[in-house]
């Protein structure tokens, strides 16, 4: 995909004026595990991480836009705190990093665009989630942004967790072997 300057009439975005990165850390507005500030400081390699994180539009995508759609004053300021306290972590860990909030309906297209944008070796993106749905919204934006991204190699980053243990199974049906020998003796 070849990229055509901008035009001088328009402004530049502020995605634009953030400096590259080798490493974008993305959640679809949960706070980061510290398994995935640990990953993407060891990734960097002495370069910078972007640090990306969803405000979530509401609604669908047919009708009007309508200002009540739009995340709140609070959903937005809870969203940058997630990525103040990402950011923070990173450079504890002796990594520059910079961040944004995307509001969007789709995580994954944004997520593409902020690789793309930074020009990104790595995308790691926080399963964080204790829902089950968070989980699938995480990994359906994986699933978009693997399918867009040849070039970057993207990885999921669950929370170390000791696994579920699930519950026994019932064992399956077996014949008695006394009906077996009344049988063959017939």
């Amino acid at each position: 995909m070849i990229s055509l300057p901008r035009p001088p009439w328009r402004q530049p975005s502020p995605r634009e004026s953030l400096s590259p990165a080798a490493v974008v850390l993305a959640s679809t507005g949960k706070p980061f595990s510290d398994a995935a500030i640990a990953r993407a400081a060891g990734l960097a390699g002495g370069g910078r991480v972007r640090v990306v994180t969803v405000a979530k539009l509401h609604g669908s995508s047919f009708g009007l836009q309508h200002p009540d759609l739009m995340p709140t004053k609070k959903e937005r300021d809870q969203a940058q705190a997630i990525v103040t306290a990402a950011i923070k972590a990173l450079h504890r860990a002796g990594v520059r990093a910079d961040g944004e909030v995307v509001i969007t309906r789709s995580a994954g297209r944004s997520f593409t665009r902020a690789a793309r944008a930074a020009g990104a070796r790595h995308m790691l993106i926080d399963d964080a989630g204790r829902s089950r749905f968070s989980r699938l919204e995480a990994r359906a934006a994986a699933r978009y942004a693997r399918i867009r991204l040849r070039e970057v190699n993207l990885a999921m980053v669950s929370p170390t967790a000791p696994p579920k243990t699930a519950p026994p199974r019932r064992a399956a049906w077996k014949p008695c072997p006394a009906s077996h020998a009344s049988q063959d003796a017939s």
